[in-house]
């Protein structure tokens, strides 16, 4: 059973890797994101849901890839798409690491 639609699935994984890898960091992000509500569930805690989202999701990612543009123009053979991920996972640690060491 595919949780992503065909599709779907070839625009947004990279080729030549398992989708399941990038399905699960996805999944991770989205539950660490969720560990902010442990200050509580008003609109506080989930504007912070929200801000942990945004920041693993979407800016990390987006500019750990914005970076690595100089790189796609003198080898065009670099997949952005694994940069993005790679950004993600570095926003996964990080959060990971702030959830452990901030009280």
């Amino acid at each position: 059973m595919r949780i992503v639609p065909a599709s779907i699935a070839k625009v947004i994984y990279p080729k030549d890797l398992p989708d399941g890898l990038f399905t699960s960091l996805i999944l991770a992000c989205l539950l660490m994101g969720l560990a902010s509500l442990r200050h509580g569930t008003d609109l506080q805690g989930w504007l912070n849901v929200i801000e942990n989202w945004l920041l693993m999701l979407l800016i990390l990612p987006t500019a750990t890839a914005t970076v690595a543009l100089p790189f796609k123009y003198r080898d065009p053979t670099l997949e952005l798409k694994l940069v993005y991920y790679l950004g993600m996972f570095v926003a996964f640690l990080f959060t990971l690491g702030k959830l452990r060491y901030w009280h």
